[in-house]
C-alpha cells in the first residue's frame, strides 16, 4: 500500500507543464483583391473647392461693391439734379405768405418755421414782426447754414403794422437751413443785433 503512494507521487513530480504551440495559418485561397481607385470628379478635388470659393467670395465682394457704387451714382445724381434747379431763377407761378417772429435773443433751439420746397416755384412772402424793437430802420442777412451768405438787405423800414415784408422766389433758394439776422440802425447809423430766425426749406 505504501510503496503504491510512492509511485504515485514521483510520476506526478516527473510530469511536464503543457506547452502551447501556435501552428502556421494556411494561405489564403486565391491571389488578395484589389483595392478599388475612386476617381473624383474635377469639382470635388481640394483645389477646385478652394477655387470655387476663392470665385464666390470675389463675385461677393464686386456685387457688394457694385450696388454701393450705384446707390452713390443715385444720390450724387439727384443733388446734381436739385442743385441745377437751384442754381436756375425761375419764374413762380403764385404766391405764399409766411409770417414768422423773429426771436428777439438769440438764435432758437428749433426752427421757427419750416416749409417744403415748392415746386413749381412760389413768391415767399415773408412778414417778420418787429413791434418787439425801437428801431425804425433795419439791415437783413440771409445766411445758408453750411454754405455762406445769400442776401443782404439794408435800411429797410417796417410797414404800418410793424413788419418787415420780403418776396422772395423760392427758386433762389434751396433744400436747407437758413439764418435771418435782422439789425437795427441807432441814430449814428451803428448796426445792433436785434432779431433772429431760423428758417428750413425741407426736401
Amino acid at each position: 500500500m505504501s510503496g503504491h503512494k510512492l509511485k504515485k507521487k514521483k510520476s506526478s513530480a516527473t510530469r511536464k507543464p503543457a506547452v502551447q504551440v501556435e501552428l502556421p495559418l494556411p494561405p489564403p485561397p486565391g491571389p488578395p483583391l484589389p483595392v478599388e481607385e475612386v476617381t473624383l470628379a474635377w469639382w470635388q478635388k481640394p483645389s477646385a473647392v478652394v477655387s470655387l470659393a476663392a470665385v464666390a467670395v470675389l463675385l461677393l465682394v464686386l456685387g457688394v461693391n457694385s450696388l454701393l457704387h450705384a446707390r452713390r451714382d443715385r444720390t450724387l445724381a439727384a443733388e446734381l439734379e436739385t442743385r441745377v434747379k437751384t442754381l436756375t431763377l425761375r419764374a413762380s407761378t403764385a404766391a405764399r405768405a409766411l409770417r414768422i417772429t423773429p426771436n428777439p435773443r438769440s438764435w432758437s433751439a428749433a426752427p421757427d418755421a419750416s416749409i417744403g420746397w415748392p415746386e413749381p416755384p412760389l413768391m415767399l412772402d415773408l412778414y417778420l414782426p418787429v413791434g418787439y424793437s425801437q428801431f425804425t430802420s433795419f439791415a437783413i442777412t440771409i445766411d445758408k447754414v453750411d454754405q455762406g451768405r445769400m442776401m443782404t438787405i439794408q435800411r429797410m423800414t417796417p410797414d404800418s403794422n410793424r413788419e418787415l415784408r420780403l418776396s422772395l422766389n423760392s427758386s433762389a433758394f434751396g433744400p436747407g437751413e437758413y439764418r435771418i439776422l435782422l439789425q437795427g440802425y441807432d441814430w449814428r447809423g451803428q448796426r445792433s443785433d436785434t432779431g433772429w430766425v431760423r428758417f428750413v426749406v425741407r426736401q
